[in-house]
């Protein structure tokens, strides 16, 4: 039996971040028969609930580019590897040198997303979630003082996401980090770039996840389109990618379907699943 675990942002979603209108049907239908379909995203997983629930998924997501792994229906978490509040510190001082108010910096925790001021990313989210039921939206945790409130909230943080239209500024500031702290980075969007704790990528939480379900790893397909899904590809026993990914990693990739905007995941999905009818 297939197991599936896609990316989502330029994969499984299309441009304007939907989910194709007959998503829930297959994947409903696809756990009834014992396969599992399964999120993972650079996003915490706290920012895909509205996905989850709407789709009628039950079972874990891998967050944050592999360094959380939660089922959002019970609360329980599979596997976590968070940063030491000193890092995280040591991290947002090093940014603060920089001095650069063209790069936005947010940490990512269990419960939140912290930035020190409302960003266009966090204001765009926003403007996506308005009208969703509160229990669904992002939570977001905006102060001046983000490290003070991680402390008193006592949270742990398994991701730093900095955005910036400047690439050379982004990776030179996480070759500066590496230089200090164990850390892995990687871009998960055009111009989103993530700092994790080291040896976390979705590749390393996909192999987590062969064990604790003792399904074997060749079984899984994996869906992504950007270099924060390389890890999978390389693990997984079928890696897949959109015709939007960039060449370079359609090359990564066994094989090549259709658009995003087109809904070419679920409709992969949708063919295994009536083959097993």
């Amino acid at each position: 039996m297939k197991w599936f675990i896609t990316d989502m942002d330029g994969t499984f979603l299309n441009d304007k971040k939907e989910v194709a209108p007959n998503a829930k049907d297959v994947i409903v239908k696809l756990q009834d028969k014992g396969s599992k379909f399964i999120i993972a995203t650079g996003r915490p997983d706290i920012a895909v609930k509205h996905y989850y629930y709407n789709l009628g998924m039950n079972d874990v997501v891998i967050s944050n580019n592999g360094s959380l792994i939660r089922n959002l229906s019970t609360g329980e978490i599979v596997y976590q590897k968070s940063f030491k509040i000193e890092e995280i510190e040591k991290i947002y001082n090093m940014f603060k040198e920089l001095n650069d108010d063209e790069i936005e910096f947010h940490v990512y925790t269990l419960n939140y997303i912290y930035c020190n001021h409302l960003s266009f990313s966090m204001a765009r989210m926003k403007k996506l979630e308005a009208d969703m039921p509160e229990e669904l939206k992002t939570p977001m945790y905006i102060h001046d003082d983000i490290i003070g409130e991680i402390k008193k909230n006592k949270e742990d943080c398994q991701k730093i996401m900095m955005i910036a239209k400047d690439h050379d500024k982004v990776v030179n500031f996480f070759n500066e980090v590496s230089r200090v702290l164990e850390v892995d980075g990687t871009f998960s969007a055009t111009d989103f770039f993530d700092i994790m704790p080291k040896g976390c990528n979705k590749g390393t939480a996909i192999e987590k996840l062969a064990e604790y379900y003792n399904s074997p790893i060749e079984d899984c397909v994996v869906f992504g389109d950007n270099f924060n899904d390389k890890e999978m590809f390389d693990v997984a026993g079928w890696s897949v990618c959109p015709s939007n990914a960039k060449e370079e990693i359609q090359n990564m990739c066994d094989e090549v379907i259709g658009n995003n905007n087109d809904f070419s995941v679920i409709k992969y999905v949708e063919d295994y699943y009536k083959k097993i009818k």
